[in-house]
């Protein structure tokens, strides 16, 4: 499943952000704010497995709910940082959210027993199917 995102134009013409360019923090926070990370998934002969790159982030982050054979994750995600220095004070707020959703074939899925973990951010999820499933699967043989 794809996601279209568009991006907002900057009213002030790329102003504030070539002026936080050196900041590489800032960079690495708009590139971030900007994306949907990159999922693989893998249909294996017990469970589907789906995979989904998110560094950066915590454990605590992901919100994973399937409901009517969708399962949907989602992050939402904000920080602040303040600099007090003598003669200035510099304040930044960051936002990362996204979404995804993906269609589950229909009572194939055994949705109670569902896990998922992180690690090296990577966001592992493992979908096993029901072996009601796997064994109505009559193979014919061809003669």
């Amino acid at each position: 499943m794809n996601a279209i995102m568009k991006r907002n134009q900057d009213l002030f013409g790329g102003f504030l952000e070539n002026f936080f360019s050196d900041s590489p923090l800032f960079v690495s926070e708009m590139n971030k704010r900007f994306s949907v990370p990159a999922v693989n998934i893998k249909n294996n002969d017990d469970n589907f497995e789906i995979e989904v790159a998110a560094p950066g982030l915590e454990k605590e982050d992901f919100n994973i709910e399937v409901e009517d054979n969708v399962l949907r994750l989602s992050v939402n995600k904000s920080s602040e940082k303040e600099e007090n220095e003598e003669n200035f004070t510099r304040k930044e707020f960051n936002y990362f959210d996204f979404q995804r959703s993906f269609s589950l074939p229909k009572n194939v899925v055994n949705t109670e027993q569902v896990e998922a973990s992180y690690k090296d951010g990577i966001l592992h999820i493992v979908l096993p199917k029901n072996t009601i499933e796997k064994d109505m699967i009559k193979k014919i043989s061809v003669q």
